[in-house]
């Protein structure tokens, strides 16, 4: 008997072909001993090893100049992963994992910089190494370290903002990730807001259109480019992949001609470029549309064509030395909120029990 199997994204299709071939003909009296017998074992078989799962088992009649008999489709679908597991591609959740890991060491430096540094120096010391090498860090005024971490900077945000741009294509509910992403901005900006009229931080300090502010805006807009490219349905990788492209080459276009027109400034339009804010300086995060959407459309453009088929390119081995960054990568939202909160307690910390016994320094 010729046996035939049909993939779709959704199911395997196992059938009996209603003209089965020149052997499946000769040997007609054996077809039905064969279905009845070895096709139900091998089912059982796979079903018990928990590789397949039988949803329907459909019955019709056939007649043909070669063949009259009953035809029997049964359509199996795979298992949903187990649970704790996923279908992610465990590769970028590294990278993402790994850019984010970047972000809170690069605020640790800033908050022990800005916050911490008299205290530390005063002490002497690996102290005072410590507080002098996150003062460089941040203000390097040419120094080896600060055009360290300017280097750092940049790859941390390709690789942030470009894997922004490119889960788009992977995730069922954008909007629903973006109006969570838009919340917990809200409750950022709010927070340090609140911060600042109590002294406890300054008002440049305050967030007004940060990290979590970027993302919101930047997932909406390029799920909406992905939704129109998806109209071309034969080409619709390779026009999403083309447009995004050109819109990465757009926007840091217009980034260029920005930086260098001399331009009115309008605190309303920070969110756009930073030479159209209204603003000397920020302590806060602050990620304006131009040029970092330009990041996540190149982000998706990569990923559209690297991973287009929904597969990881890397052998994931046994997972272990990369987990934690697998960790931090899956819960992007939760570390970003709370990051800062971590790193102040633990500097505290550390500075009242090793630095200056008793001083929690922002507690007094």
């Amino acid at each position: 008997m010729c046996l035939t199997v049909k993939r779709t994204t959704a199911e395997t299709v196992v059938r009996t072909p209603p003209f089965p071939s020149v052997r499946s003909f000769i040997t007609a009296n054996v077809v039905p001993a064969f279905w009845s017998r070895n096709i139900p074992t091998a089912l059982n078989f796979l079903r018990k090893r928990k590789a397949l799962v039988v949803t329907s088992v459909r019955s019709t009649r056939t007649s043909s100049m070669f063949f009259s008999g009953e035809q029997r489709t049964t359509v199996l679908n795979y298992p949903a992963a187990p649970k704790g597991q996923s279908r992610r591609i465990w590769e970028l959740d590294f990278l993402r994992g790994f850019a984010i890991i970047l972000m809170c060491i690069d605020h640790l430096m800033y908050d022990l910089a800005y916050v911490f540094a008299d205290v530390w120096r005063a002490r002497g010391g690996a102290a005072d190494a410590i507080a002098r090498f996150a003062c460089h860090w941040w203000a390097h005024e040419g120094h080896w370290i600060g055009r360290t971490r300017d280097v750092v900077q940049v790859v941390a945000l390709c690789v942030f903002f470009g894997l922004c741009g490119g889960s788009t294509i992977f995730s069922r509910d954008n909007l629903s990730r973006a109006m969570k992403t838009f919340l917990a901005a809200a409750l950022v900006t709010l927070g340090t807001y609140f911060a600042s009229m109590l002294g406890i931080i300054e008002e440049e300090d305050i967030i007004t259109f940060g990290v979590l502010h970027m993302l919101s805006f930047a997932t909406v807009i390029v799920t909406a480019v992905y939704a129109l490219t998806r109209l071309a349905k034969k080409r619709g990788d390779l026009v999403f992949f083309l447009v995004s492209a050109a819109l990465t080459g757009i926007i840091f276009l217009v980034n260029y001609l920005i930086s260098r027109a001399t331009i009115e400034p309008n605190r309303w339009l920070m969110f756009l470029h930073e030479d159209l804010a209204d603003i000397d300086w920020t302590g806060g995060d602050y990620f304006p549309l131009i040029p970092y959407l330009g990041y996540a459309f190149g982000g998706a453009a990569v990923i559209t064509l690297l991973y287009g088929a929904g597969k990881s390119l890397f052998p994931k081995g046994d997972g272990v030395w990369n987990k934690p960054f697998r960790f931090v990568g899956r819960h992007t939202l939760v570390v970003v909120i709370t990051h800062q909160v971590v790193n102040m307690l633990l500097l505290a910390v550390v500075t009242a029990l090793f630095v200056d016994f008793g001083n929690f320094v922002i507690f007094g």
